[in-house]
């Protein structure tokens, strides 16, 4: 599976089309790029980019528990779920084609930002990137709440 790290900038066209930097596309080295999945993330206003595969693992993850079939509540939430996903074909260049429906949610125009995330590639408009910018004293501090955080559940 694919580790996407770094930041990247990027251009999505008039069309809403944007090319995935070198550098992810290397990431995912042998894999069969046919297709990317895009998730609308509602925590963030941002458009993740998923490979097939790790969304695969998601997905079973997510529902592993879910009782769609006998329990409403639970069909309710993989409605609500699967609404926040789109499978796009990805060119042999590395270019996709974001809907026009997650450029407007995120603000995607012109000028934007890759983030590797791990198992995914966010993908930000430039302003939200730069309004997002912590201090290294900022950054510390969370590293230190993460830390206690991990004492805490240890004990």
């Amino acid at each position: 599976m694919a580790i996407f790290a770094g930041k990247y900038k990027g251009t999505i066209d008039d069309k809403g089309r944007v090319v995935l930097p070198a550098a992810f596309k290397k990431a995912m080295g042998e894999m069969k790029l046919e297709f990317v999945v895009l998730e609308q993330n509602r925590r963030t206003r941002c458009v993740d980019i998923h490979t097939v595969e790790a969304w695969e693992k998601d997905v079973e993850e997510f529902t592993k528990d879910l009782n769609p079939g006998t329990d409403p509540e639970d069909d309710e939430l993989m409605d609500d779920y699967f609404d926040n996903f789109v499978t796009v074909p990805v060119a042999a260049n590395g270019r996709i084609n974001i809907p026009g429906e997650l450029l407007e949610y995120a603000g995607l125009v012109g000028k934007v930002v890759f983030k590797g995330m791990r198992n995914s590639i966010r993908l930000s408009s430039e302003e939200r990137e730069e309004r997002r910018k912590v201090s290294d004293a900022e950054y510390l501090e969370k590293l230190k709440r993460l830390n206690e955080r991990k004492k805490h559940r240890e004990q």
